[in-house]
This record gives C-alpha cells, structure tokens and sequence, in this order.
C-alpha cells in the first residue's frame, strides 16, 4: 500500500505539474476532483437512492431512464460522477470501468476525506472489491452510499449505510482524479 501511495503521488505531481497530451493533441491536466464536484456527486448518488435503485451486477442505469433502476457499486460510481461533471469545466478520465481501475488508476487516496470522496472496501483481501461514496462520520460511525445486496440485512441497490469507524470492512479512502 505504501508503495502505491508512493507512485500515485509521483504520478499525480507529474500530471498536476504538467499538461498531458492525447492522442488527438489536446492537452489537459490531471488534478484531485475539487469540492464543487463532489457535493454534486453527493446529490446524485441521494436521487439513486431517493429512486430505490436496486442492484444488479455490471448495472449502470441512468437516472433519467423510466422505470426500475438496475446499479452495481461501480456502476454507481461512474453514474454519480458523469452526472456531477455535467456542464464543468471538468471530465472524467474514463467512459465506464470498475472497483479495480478506479483502485488502480483513477483515485489518490486521502487521509481526511469529505463528502463526495470515495471508500474502498473488501471483505477478507488487501484488494478492494466494493467501494462507496463517502458522506460523513460521526464519532461512531461512517457514512456512506453505495449499491449492493445483502439479502440478510435487506439490502438491495443503492442507500445510504454505516458501519463503525473501526470495521475492518474499510480500506481507504480516495480522491477520483479529473481531467481539466
């Protein structure tokens, strides 16, 4: 883990520190989403809540299609953050993907994170296999959105959960990186 910090640091302080090109020759930069993107994020992944959005692996519905709502945990992720990116001067730096490329190569990881921000989880490996979005904690507790199924609890797609701060269910927590 350390050394992943280590080398997503050094790439986010050469993506930061410069302009990329693509493969078209536009240049962009590479930054941390800022805060007025993540409260937006916030917003969205509560209207997939509000639509009681269930969950079903690979889903990626869109809020504006009629009817039941069908999400993964990535899924979800993906939806909240192209929607909170809508009419910004930011964009994302993929069409879809999944807990592991997000891991992997589109998120920094935070030591304080705020509303909006992301959390990996897992359940018995280093390796993150769920994430969340990040809405707050208590003294207690953290607060997160996120879509699953867990048919014991009666959990099933998208809704605001909690589980004790301490819970070894956590990873990390990330920032997604953004295009400028």
């Amino acid at each position: 883990m350390k050394n992943r910090n280590i080398i997503i640091f050094l790439l986010i302080s050469f993506f930061v520190c410069s302009c990329v090109t693509n493969n078209t020759g536009v240049l962009y930069s590479v930054l941390e989403c800022p805060a007025e993107v993540r409260e937006r994020v916030v917003f969205y992944a509560q209207e997939y809540v509000k639509r009681e959005a269930l969950f079903e692996w690979g889903g990626r519905d869109y809020l504006e299609k009629e009817g039941i709502l069908e999400i993964d945990c990535s899924g979800l992720i993906v939806r909240v953050f192209q929607y909170a990116v809508k009419d910004t001067k930011y964009s994302l730096l993929f069409e879809d993907t999944n807990v592991s490329s997000f891991y992997h190569y589109f998120t920094i990881p935070v030591d304080v994170p705020t509303p909006g921000d992301l959390i990996f989880m897992s359940g018995n490996s280093p390796y993150p296999n769920h994430m969340g979005i990040f809405i707050g904690m208590d003294n207690e507790n953290i607060y997160f959105i996120d879509s699953t199924f867990i048919e014991e609890q009666g959990v099933d797609g998208a809704s605001l959960r909690y589980y004790p701060k301490d819970d070894t269910r956590f990873l990390f927590f990330a920032r997604l990186l953004v295009r400028l």
